[in-house]
C-alpha cells in the first residue's frame, strides 16, 4: 500500500484532524478567567475538578510538570466497550463511534496507566482485520456503508484491498493487466556473459 504513515507528522492534515477530536478532561486546579472553555459554564472561572471537553491538541501542549487539565479516557475505550469488541468486533460500526478510533486511541495510551487501551486496540484490530479481508473480496457489496462501518485506517485498508483484489481478478481473467518486470530482472538483462566467461554490459 503506497500510503505513507502520517503519524506523528506535524504537517499532516490527517494527523491535525485527529488532534482536533475532543476528549473529556478535568481541571487539576482553579483556573481564573477560563470559564469560556466550557460553553455550559456560567461562571468566568473554572473550579478544581471541573469536567469539560477539550481538543486533544490543547491537552498535548500542556506542561507535564504543571498540567492544568487531566485527560480522561473516553467511554468508547472503556471496559464496557471492551466486552462488546470481544463478543464480535466485526459487527461494531467503528466509524460511527469514532472516525479516528485507532489514531486517537494511540494518542490516549499515554494517559492510560493500566495499559488497557493499547490492549483493546490490538485485540480489536486483530479481530476486525479478518472480516475486513473477507469484505475486500466482495467489491460489489453495495449495501455496505463504508463510512460508518470502518474508521479512518480501516477505510484506507479496505479501499486498497478492493483495488488489489480487482487487479488480481483481472490478471486471472487476462483483462489487459500488464505485469512489469522487477528491478532485479531488468538489471540482469542489461548484463551478458562473454564466451570467455567475463560479464559485459550491454550497449
Amino acid at each position: 500500500m503506497n500510503i505513507p504513515s502520517y503519524r506523528p507528522n506535524y504537517y499532516s492534515l490527517d494527523d491535525i484532524t485527529v488532534t482536533q477530536e475532543r476528549i473529556p478532561c478535568r481541571t487539576t486546579q482553579d483556573l481564573y478567567m477560563m470559564g469560556f472553555l466550557d460553553a455550559s459554564e456560567k461562571s468566568p472561572n473554572l473550579s478544581n475538578n471541573h469536567t469539560l471537553e477539550l481538543p486533544l491538541w490543547a491537552v498535548l501542549q500542556q506542561d507535564e510538570r504543571n498540567p492544568h487539565f487531566e485527560a480522561q479516557i473516553p467511554d468508547i475505550y472503556s471496559a464496557a466497550y471492551k466486552e462488546i469488541y470481544k463478543a464480535d468486533a466485526n459487527y461494531v460500526e467503528l466509524g460511527a463511534l469514532c472516525k479516528f478510533y485507532y489514531e486517537l486511541g494511540m494518542y490516549l495510551t499515554r494517559y492510560d496507566g493500566t495499559n488497557s487501551v493499547a490492549e483493546m486496540l490490538h485485540v480489536t484490530a486483530q479481530e476486525r482485520m479478518k472480516g475486513l479481508k473477507d469484505l475486500c473480496q466482495n467489491v460489489g457489496n453495495e449495501s455496505l456503508n463504508v463510512s460508518s462501518k470502518f474508521e479512518f485506517s480501516e477505510r484506507l485498508l479496505y479501499n486498497e484491498g478492493c483495488k488489489t483484489n480487482k487487479m488480481f481478478d483481472d490478471w486471472l481473467q487476462e483483462r489487459q493487466v500488464h505485469i512489469k518486470s522487477t528491478e532485479i530482472a531488468v538489471n540482469l538483462r542489461k548484463r551478458k556473459r562473454s564466451p570467455d566467461g567475463e560479464t559485459q554490459e550491454e550497449q
